[in-house]
């Protein structure tokens, strides 16, 4: 979400005051094409099954931790197995969905920006770089597993057990931050997949204020949802977790035809 002015021989800046005019843009916009929501709300209501499953499999693993030896042999492990399935089915499913509209929505705001928005014609623009976008998502996928696998060795040898979900955030935020056009770039250019990932670096570096604060803006409701989740045995925070869940889908919609607007004026400022 950043757009890019020509200052001191071709050195580029932020204009905060663009960046509300987007926000604003992006809105209206959304407001004009209300089934670009439905989207991003898809989505968001598919990571809420996903937390409220993983958080109960957590709660399920502490209180395994308090089984005597006797008592673990005789307990009814299928509803945690059930459990446990449910979420990598899920996880999968979900997984796939978001990747798919990852890639698919930039040709979306694209077509909504000309007043030709059609699902059935974006799927055909969208079709020729499906499986780039594929490729990078499972690529990506797969770095962050393997870092997180690193993260788990280094958690437990050196017994920081405390800071481990802390550091999981921390590695999420980080890879939001700096792959944030990925996907734009992939859609509308033709480069190699190593430039576009490289490419998409340095331009998340080099407006780094920017692009970190709107990159938090929806990571911190999904923290936010998340906690909720782990106290959704009450009816009340049941309900506020599903509110943010919607709450999540609005603002991921708006965060994600920001990102596209940005994208185009940037790749406009270098013509």
């Amino acid at each position: 979400m950043i757009i890019l002015v020509h200052i001191n021989k071709s050195k580029t800046n932020l204009s905060v005051s663009v960046i509300n005019s987007l926000i604003i843009d992006s809105i209206k916009l959304l407001f004009k094409n209300p089934i670009l929501f439905l989207p991003k709300i898809l989505i968001a209501f598919l990571y809420g099954l996903g937390a409220l499953l993983a958080v109960d499999l957590s709660k399920q693993l502490f209180l395994f931790q308090s089984l005597t030896s006797d008592q673990i042999l005789n307990f009814d492990f299928t509803p945690f197995f059930i459990s446990l399935f449910l979420l990598f089915g899920l996880a999968i499913l979900t997984f796939f969905i978001d990747l798919f509209f990852s890639g698919f929505y930039p040709i979306l705001v694209s077509l909504a920006e000309k007043n030709k928005l059609s699902f059935k014609e974006g799927f055909k623009l969208f079709k020729p770089k499906l499986f780039s976008v594929l490729i990078s998502g499972v690529f990506l996928w797969l770095l962050i597993t393997v870092i997180s696998i690193i993260e788990a060795v280094v958690i437990l040898y050196f017994n920081f057990s405390d800071i481990g979900v802390v550091l999981s955030f921390i590695i999420t935020l980080i890879f939001v931050f700096v792959f944030y056009f990925l996907y734009p770039k992939i859609i509308f250019e033709d480069s190699k997949l190593t430039k576009i990932f490289i490419d998409s670096v340095l331009i998340s570096l080099k407006n780094k204020k920017l692009v970190f604060i709107l990159s938090l803006i929806p990571f911190l409701v999904s923290v936010i949802k998340f906690i909720l989740a782990y106290f959704s045995d009450s009816t009340l925070y049941l309900i506020i977790f599903w509110l943010l869940v919607l709450l999540t889908g609005l603002i991921y919609s708006v965060h994600a035809v920001v990102n596209q607007l940005s994208y185009i004026k940037i790749s406009n400022s270098k013509k």
